[in-house]
């Protein structure tokens, strides 16, 4: 993006204009399209198929019924190193009291800006763009863990040198629906997100979002023991990785889709895999874009991995992911957790 633009009496959103037209946004006519921008290097490298998994902090993005999945206090923090040198931070706790609490934190630093006059002549002046989201939610199981639901509310700002200035609230809700819960896990979602609030004269952009996602243990490298205790069972049910287990598990395989339905805009369908041996991870996906993906096909290709380790009392971990956005350049994520 030119660092040339006339600024000194637009909204913000209109910042986001071009990134719109380049095809990353559909152009309809949405504020802070910026909310659109998943979060977490583990969601993107598996495609941003993440509504029926969300077992991390940043299900109070994707799905904030998933928050009760989290029986300990977790931090996340993400580095967005988005298309067109656009940089985003976000930070994640989630901390078990009564259900799962959440609070988020995420900042889009847009560069600064050159102002131009009307004659598109440079008037010696710049301004510094920056939007920022809040984030708070909870989520809690019902009926022996089988249904979980969840809320989160989301103050978003926009800001920009000069005063110009706007901000709305919003709201999100979901269920997460765990039919089977033996070995293999499958579990469905449904998200309401982005509800409520205008900025500069736009809605903000409604979305709902349906997931499936089926997890299997010990698919190649081993397999749960006959012998297996019901205490070892109960961790197998509940773990996320294979390492959680103390049988003879030491690998999993998650598989996971998305359908986003916006109220204004295209239809998108995400796909993603992760494959974790012992305490290594790979991971997969694809986003569509209905009809088509505008900046090409190998635009919608993710790739991420991740490791985990264990301290003293605690659990850490790192994520990576990234994806191809055409002739617009690349996105990079890289996200550090802890657990305790």
């Amino acid at each position: 993006m030119s660092a040339a633009r006339r600024l000194p009496r637009l909204p913000v959103l209109l910042l986001l204009a071009a990134a719109a037209h380049a095809k990353v946004f559909d152009d309809a006519r949405v504020a802070v399209p910026f909310l659109k921008i998943g979060q977490g290097a583990r969601a993107a490298g598996m495609g941003e198929a993440f509504t029926a998994v969300a077992d991390d902090a940043t299900a109070v993005f994707w799905n904030p019924a998933g928050l009760a999945q989290l029986n300990r206090l977790h931090f996340q923090f993400t580095h967005n190193q988005w298309i067109d040198d656009f940089r985003q931070e976000s930070f994640a706790v989630a901390a078990p009291w009564g259900g799962t609490w959440a609070l988020a934190y995420s900042m889009l630093d847009l560069g600064t800006f050159t102002e131009m006059d009307a004659t598109n002549a440079a008037t010696g002046r710049s301004y510094a763009v920056s939007d920022q989201v809040l984030q708070a939610g909870f989520g809690r199981s019902f009926s022996s863990d089988t249904i979980m639901t969840g809320a989160a509310v989301k103050l978003v700002k926009e800001d920009l040198d000069g005063g110009l200035h706007g901000q709305a609230a919003s709201f999100a809700a979901g269920v997460l629906a765990v039919p089977l819960f033996q070995d293999p896990r499958l579990t469905f979602a449904a998200v309401v997100e982005n509800a409520g609030g205008q900025l500069s004269g736009f809605r903000l952009p409604l979305t709902g979002r349906l997931g499936v996602a089926w997890r299997k243990l010990g698919v190649f490298a081993g397999a749960p023991a006959d012998t297996e205790t019901g205490l070892e069972r109960e961790a197998r049910r509940t773990s996320r990785y294979p390492w959680d287990v103390e049988s003879a598990v030491t690998d999993s395989l998650t598989a996971a889709s998305d359908v986003v339905l916006p109220l204004r805009g295209r239809s998108e369908w995400h796909v993603g895999l992760e494959y974790w041996l012992s305490v290594f991870a790979v991971r997969a996906g694809y986003r569509f874009r209905f009809p088509r993906n505008d900046l090409g096909g190998p635009s919608g290709v993710t790739l991420g991995a991740g490791v985990r380790g264990r301290g003293f009392q605690f659990d850490y971990g790192f994520d990576a992911s990234f994806a191809p956005y055409g002739e617009l350049g690349n996105a990079s994520r890289f996200s550090l957790i802890v657990s305790f």
